[in-house]
């Protein structure tokens, strides 16, 4: 990701663990972090910032892509691009969870790997 070292990117804010993968991966890279995603959508539709989507911001019903005119995508990829998510719950309530885990796990493997480029997620 050397190419995208020094650039200024718009993010939105509340990206949790991904925040720290692409402060790590890009280097002295500058984030204008977004609270809301309104503003969000409005700097990336009028300004030529590049910005950071996932497999869960294409998934969502109220995220609208800018058109790609000049974007190129770029993936994070490998060891680094994952993230491991736990469930705990008391033993007791193991059995009355346990659809629930199932059904996380089902609505993962549906969503795209990217946001254009399809692929399969597995949620252990």
């Amino acid at each position: 990701m050397t190419d995208l070292a020094g650039l200024s990117f718009v993010v939105l804010d509340d990206i949790g663990a991904w925040k720290d993968v692409i402060g790590k991966e890009i280097e002295d890279a500058h984030f204008m972090c977004q609270d809301e995603r309104d503003a969000m959508d409005e700097i990336t539709r009028y300004s030529s910032f590049p910005y950071f989507t996932t497999n869960v911001t294409a998934a969502d019903p109220s995220y609208h892509p800018v058109p790609a005119n000049n974007w190129v995508e770029r993936s994070i990829k490998g060891s680094k691009a994952e993230l491991t998510i736990y469930v705990t719950v008391k033993r007791q309530r193991q059995t009355q969870v346990q659809p629930l885990v199932d059904r996380l796990k089902a609505a993962w493997a549906k969503l795209p790997t990217t946001p254009t480029t399809g692929g399969t997620n597995v949620l252990k």
